[in-house]
């Protein structure tokens, strides 16, 4: 069965990208370019792995990893923070997120983070 990956950003060619690489490496990805339509659909389905953009345009990212992280249905699900801005590399450690993806990021770097997280 395929590793399920929810993906919270808002730019469409970098979703667009990162369901192209993580599709073709075997997952099934789901795209969401808001905090609103990413909760409509998480209560549906559960991943595997969450990535999520700090910057989003209802809201911020880290406030849905912490919400992750501190609720007892989700807290086992591994989230990667990722941001333009090098400075959230530090907020990850705030909403307990188990890793951080440095925009634009690496191709390898990036599918060996979700591999690590994930398998």
């Amino acid at each position: 069965m395929k590793k399920i990956i929810h993906v919270l950003e808002d730019d469409a060619d970098i979703g667009e990208l990162i369901n192209f690489l993580l599709t073709e490496h075997g997952y099934q990805v789901s795209i969401f370019s808001n905090i609103a339509s990413f909760r409509q659909h998480s209560n549906r389905e559960s991943p595997d792995l969450l990535i999520i953009d700090v910057m989003l345009p209802d809201g911020n990212g880290l406030d849905i990893c912490h919400e992750w992280k501190t609720n007892f249905g989700t807290h086992h699900i591994p989230v990667l923070i990722m941001s333009a801005y090098e400075d959230n590399r530090h907020d990850k450690r705030a909403c307990n997120a188990d890793g951080f993806i440095s925009k634009p990021f690496d191709i390898q770097s990036f599918l060996s983070d979700v591999q690590a997280r994930i398998g």
